[in-house]
């Protein structure tokens, strides 16, 4: 098994498998604001197929595609973008997989109701969490007792929008970023959102509130560069 970074995604190949990680996506999010009266223009999906034709240029076609859960933005409605944006997603992953390829979405605590999309795929399956070999595939807001099987040995999430804030002495930015870690054993990776509009959260700075009692102060920080590289910056507490 092995896992490559690439921009705000993973590619995992895994028992002959190559399978690409794409985090919480959040489709719907700018319809959200401009309902609240906030005016964003509406890119993010164009922005997103951007991305991802940049990194399936470098990877080529792959097996299956994971997408970690909060596919969707709004809790208890299905917005009009959430519906037609989600179904682009899935006609432009179908193109970039092989013949016999597969969507699987591990539901997010926002996707209570996204069967009524994922019904729309032609090779999507909805799970609560997803395993292949020995690694297994989550949101990141539940648990799951199988997970814990010892022949698992890499759990892959989403969920707490990983990102960090860099001060020069004189600006502070804050990146995306991935955050890697052990925890009973078990590598942990904790993807990034792929939603460009909010950069995420400093674990440092906002509590994060998870089912497992991750020591993320001792976590790696890989933050997303350019051109889909991924810098390491050495354990968060150290930054």
């Amino acid at each position: 098994m092995t896992i490559k970074y690439l921009g705000k995604c993973l590619l995992v190949e895994e028992k002959g498998k190559k399978i690409i990680v794409i985090g919480d996506l959040h489709f719907g999010f700018e319809e959200s604001l401009n309902k609240a009266g906030v005016f964003v223009s509406r890119k993010m999906f164009e922005e997103m197929i951007e991305e991802l034709d940049r990194v399936f240029a470098k990877i080529g076609g792959v097996d299956e595609v994971v997408l970690l859960g909060d596919v969707k933005h709004e809790f208890g409605e299905i917005m009009r973008q959430e519906w037609k944006d989600t179904i682009d997603l899935f006609e432009y992953l179908e193109g970039k997989m092989k013949k016999e390829g597969k969507i699987t979405i591990v539901k997010g605590n926002h996707d209570a109701i996204l069967e009524p999309i994922a019904n729309e795929g032609k090779k999507v399956e909805l799970r609560d969490y997803y395993c292949v070999g020995e690694t297994c595939f989550l949101h990141g807001h539940r648990d799951f007792e199988e997970i814990h099987n010892k022949e698992f040995k890499v759990w892959v999430m989403g969920h707490v929008h990983p990102a960090v804030k860099i001060s020069d002495g004189v600006k502070i930015e804050k990146y995306k970023c991935f955050l890697t870690g052990k925890f009973e054993g078990k590598k942990i990776i904790i993807v990034p959102s792929f939603l460009d509009y909010s950069e995420g959260t400093d674990p440092r700075e906002n509590y994060v509130e998870l089912p497992w009692k991750f020591a993320l102060e001792r976590f790696d920080v890989k933050i997303i560069g350019e051109n889909l590289e991924v810098l390491d910056f050495g354990k968060l507490e150290e930054i």
